[in-house]
């Protein structure tokens, strides 16, 4: 069903009021916690701001498909592909250059996949998961790519990680 400009505010209007009320009784339970992983969001306290113009989004892992599908996904969610960077080469994510992610102003997020679990130049730290993990502050948000309990960048849920990145939020 095709809807109005109009309609799609009423309908904008009641959604932010159900959130709101459903954060409220979370907020009275202790439950934000959850309220905040249904919604696919993040408190990042610091974090830098994202510029729809410069800010990159990092495909980092193998696809399952071909490049060109994952951008035509990202363009039909306002993502234009100069704002998408993909690293799926296995081979060469073992000598990527992970130093470029730490504080970075040029990517707000990183979609992870199946890739090398040890990357050179990381000193002793095990994968860059773990890196962002054990430090999230320093880095874009991960957003990890997962297909039946596996890493695995599908188009399916390439869509859904998305949606979760600080990217598309900022759109909203």
């Amino acid at each position: 069903m095709q809807y109005s400009s109009a309609q799609i505010g009423k309908i904008l209007i009641k959604i932010i009021a159900k959130a709101c009320h459903e954060l409220e009784i979370a907020s009275e339970q202790g439950t934000v916690d959850e309220v905040m992983d249904e919604y696919g969001v993040t408190l990042e306290e610091g974090a830098m701001p994202v510029s729809k113009r410069t800010s990159k989004i990092l495909v980092f892992g193998a696809l399952s498909g071909k490049v060109s599908d994952y951008q035509m996904v990202a363009k039909k969610m306002g993502i234009q592909s100069d704002n998408l960077e993909f690293a799926v080469d296995y081979d060469k994510l073992k000598h990527f250059n992970t130093t470029i992610l730490r504080d970075s102003m040029e990517y707000s997020d990183i979609i992870y996949g199946p890739a090398p679990h040890k990357i050179e130049d990381m000193g002793d730290t095990y994968s860059l998961v773990a890196a962002i993990e054990r430090e999230p502050e320093h880095y874009p948000r991960l957003i990890k790519a997962v297909a039946n309990k596996e890493l695995k960048i599908t188009i399916t849920n390439f869509k859904e990680s998305l949606r979760k990145t600080r990217y598309f939020e900022s759109s909203y």
